[in-house]
């Protein structure tokens, strides 16, 4: 039996709460819409790793083989940008644009703790990342099995990053200290932000994370909060224009061009990059039709901090893919997928209510 007030309180949490019938009904009907079009897309199945092909020999192909060499000859004492330059040059990777170089704060990790204790490490974040989810679920007064749920979700798209030898991508170191640092932002926003600002190190695909963190911060009020993120959106500005300068004194004079990453892929390519999840990997592509429709439901429900949060990153990333990312791009859909996941967690309740609006009856029970 639901305690007494909880009704109400949830009422006043869920965004679609007294929406009009035509409004609510129109939200259905275009998320039914979503969830068609995409079982009608020839979404191809995720291929262990999904990543860029190089030309090379067939043992020695893909990004991770290319990190994985980085890796190894820093180790023998060379420096990140002239291991990089040389070998995304051998293996007819693009140099140009910056860009197409990765920052140096993953290869700078394995290369001084080595494979074992860089995985090991990526494990903690994503078991800390799952237990803070705990607690934030816990926090909002979710249930109990909404709160196991939640964090099998979680855990659903962190373990993705887990397995050897995906520590080698820079979107699971992103993705997993994006996803702790969200868990984390409303008891100890200080860790939040840290966590926040290790993550754009490890990819620039994380910027957007931080702005919509900052733009929420300053929204709220949080004005220290607000600055924290701003000094270090600035601090990774230099740095980036810093990787910039070094990459331009070591890209060979024949190097390749990077083709355009807009290419307009739209809803097949996001569907495409949503699948970074087990769930999604064990029951195939079609998943992915009612996965992030029901996402972007869940992450726009909660009217709180959280749900503001969310509703800009998950529906932010996946415009953003609609028209940024090649066919080889897909990979990238791993830096949202844990906020993707945890999204899903609130569709529920979301989808109650915004049904209940639609046919002009008040929510009764959960």
């Amino acid at each position: 039996m639901n305690a007494p007030g909880k009704e109400n309180d949830e009422m006043v949490t869920i965004r679609y709460a007294g929406w009009p019938s035509w409004l609510a009904r129109l939200a259905l009907l275009a998320i039914a819409l979503l969830i068609g079009y995409g079982l009608l897309l020839d979404v191809e199945p995720l291929h262990e790793p999904e990543v860029q092909v190089s030309s090379g020999s067939a043992g020695d192909r893909g990004d991770i083989a290319l990190y994985r060499r980085v890796v190894e000859r820093m180790q023998g004492g060379e420096d990140f940008y002239t291991a990089t330059g040389d070998e995304q040059h051998q293996r007819n990777y693009p140099t140009k644009p910056f860009l197409a170089w990765r920052l140096p704060t993953l290869a700078w990790v394995i290369s001084n703790l080595g494979e074992v204790w860089a995985a090991n490490l990526l494990r903690f974040v994503a078991l800390v990342a799952v237990l803070a989810w705990i607690m934030e679920l816990k926090d909002l007064g979710l249930r109990r099995r909404e709160v196991i749920g939640g964090a099998l979700l979680a855990y659903s798209s962190l373990v993705i990053a887990l397995p050897p030898p995906t520590y080698y991508l820079h979107e699971c170191w992103a993705a997993t200290f994006m996803a702790l640092s969200l868990a984390v932002r409303q008891r100890c926003w200080p860790l939040g932000v840290f966590f926040g600002l290790v993550a754009l190190a490890f990819r620039e695909l994380a910027l957007p994370f931080v702005l919509a963190m900052a733009v929420c911060a300053l929204w709220e009020g949080r004005h220290r909060e607000a600055a924290w993120w701003g000094a270090g959106i600035i601090a990774f500005a230099l740095g980036l224009a810093a990787h910039a300068w070094v990459v331009s004194g070591h890209v060979p004079p024949d190097g390749l061009q990077g083709a355009s990453w807009l290419a307009f892929g739209g809803w097949h390519f996001v569907l495409s990059a949503s699948q970074w999840n087990v769930l999604i990997v064990a029951a195939g592509p079609w998943l992915a039709a009612f996965w992030l429709p029901l996402a972007l439901l869940g992450a726009a429900a909660r009217r709180d901090p959280l749900g503001t949060r969310l509703m800009l990153l998950v529906a932010g990333y996946s415009a953003a893919f609609l028209f940024v990312g090649r066919d080889n791009n897909g990979y990238w859909g791993i830096i949202y997928a844990p906020l993707v996941a945890i999204s899903v967690t609130f569709a529920p309740a979301g989808l109650r209510v915004l049904w209940a609006s639609a046919r002009g009856r008040p929510v009764t029970a959960f």
